[in-house]
């Protein structure tokens, strides 16, 4: 997933991907939906931006729970995996306090910690909107600050008690990888592509792809739905217009 999929950069005329999904589950569930269950699928959704997926027998990644909020107190609780050490889990507990959502996550590991967040629902819900795209506002406010205080930190407690942190780029989360590929030139890109599995997957990424071609070749226009492919044709194309001596207007 490229940060252009991610659910901050959602406009108020598209929400992204993994955004309208879990909304359109949301609206289709048979019961009244609060404000608080609009800011518990966002951060359903941005957990699953930090790789941590919903402990679930179903296949599907990104989904509601069944039971993920109690009749009794509204308080919402559900379990999560990271997707590179499945074997611990870390639970989401979300309680509702009038306008206010009080969001704690942690690992269920010894000497764990509990990282927490007050969210002041109705600054990030839009009570009038009408249509999905306009559900939420000030997405990218709430994305950096849940990632900070929530995402960010339980996710380097886990990689810490597996023995996977260091300074080494596979500790980083999946969106920090990618905004780092994309700084990169194409030979830097096929040098990290070898470096293991994940990198191998992640520069073969077609969105990736996408953004070097217009990085690197703004007036190329994309005939093929291959970003790779479309991107060896346009080094070909300025490699020959410069053995012939032209510019590369055209590309």
């Amino acid at each position: 997933m490229l940060t252009s999929d991610y659910a901050e950069n959602s406009t108020n005329t598209q929400l992204t991907p993994l955004l309208e999904e879990i909304l359109g589950e949301l609206e289709g569930l048979n019961q009244t939906i609060s404000p608080h269950d609009y800011i518990i699928a966002l951060a359903i959704v941005l957990l699953n931006e930090a790789d941590f997926h919903i402990c679930t027998k179903r296949k599907r990644a990104l989904h509601i729970p069944k039971n993920w909020k109690s009749e009794e107190t509204s308080v919402y609780e559900m379990c999560f995996y990271l997707k590179s050490v499945s074997k611990v889990q870390c639970k989401l507990v979300a309680i509702p306090l009038e306008g206010t959502l009080i969001l704690n996550f942690f690992p269920l590991m010894e000497g764990k910690r509990t990282y927490s967040l007050t969210v002041d629902t109705l600054r990030y819900y839009n009570t009038f909107a009408n249509i999905p795209s306009k559900k939420y506002k000030n997405l990218k406010e709430i994305s950096h600050r849940f990632k900070d205080a929530l995402s960010t930190p339980v996710r380097s407690d886990v990689l810490i008690s597996a023995g996977l942190t260091g300074p080494s780029l596979q500790a980083i989360p999946t969106e920090l990888k990618f905004k780092i590929l994309g700084m990169l030139d194409v030979y830097s890109l096929t040098r990290m592509a070898q470096c293991c599995s994940e990198f191998n997957v992640l520069c073969s990424e077609p969105q990736l792809w996408k953004q070097l071609l217009h990085r690197d070749f703004p007036q190329f226009s994309c005939k093929t739905e291959d970003s790779k492919d479309s991107y060896r044709t346009s080094v070909r194309i300025r490699n020959n217009r410069r053995i012939n001596g032209k510019s590369l207007k055209d590309c």
